[in-house]
């Protein structure tokens, strides 16, 4: 089966998309891929907010924790990857993010975001929806 990409190399491609995009952003990557235990951040950057409207920063001050989950489907999807971060899946994250914080002791407010990646079927296309601060926990 040559020319088939598996699974994992889109999801690393996805990731690999999202960690540049933030970092054009001014976001810095500070963890890819972070675990504990059964809990995995696919990306946590520090950086401003972004702007849910244009996908840049708003005030590039004030500095925030970004727990980043990537998500990927091909672009023939009929569902956006962003919108696939199910209420399970926020618990996870919301624990992943509590256990980082109290392990690095960090100081900065933490949001969640959502970076959806349709990858075209040649691989040479990308669109991204990102979704900031996606969901509020409930601490």
């Amino acid at each position: 089966m040559e020319g088939k990409t598996t699974t994992v190399e889109k999801g690393k491609t996805a990731e690999e998309t999202a960690a540049s995009w933030l970092k054009e952003r001014g976001l810095d990557i500070l963890e890819r891929n972070w675990r504990c235990h059964h809990l995995e951040v696919d990306i946590i950057a520090e950086g401003p907010m972004l702007s849910a409207e244009t996908s840049h920063p708003l005030n590039t001050a004030q500095r925030f924790l970004h727990i980043v989950e990537v998500r990927s489907r091909a672009d023939n999807s009929p569902i956006e990857p962003d919108l696939t971060v199910d209420n399970k899946k926020q618990k996870r994250l919301i624990n992943a993010a509590d256990a980082y914080i109290r392990s690095h002791r960090i100081h900065l407010e933490a949001m969640f975001d959502i970076i959806g990646i349709q990858i075209s079927p040649s691989q040479k296309r990308f669109s991204i929806t990102v979704r900031p601060d996606a969901f509020r926990p409930q601490w």
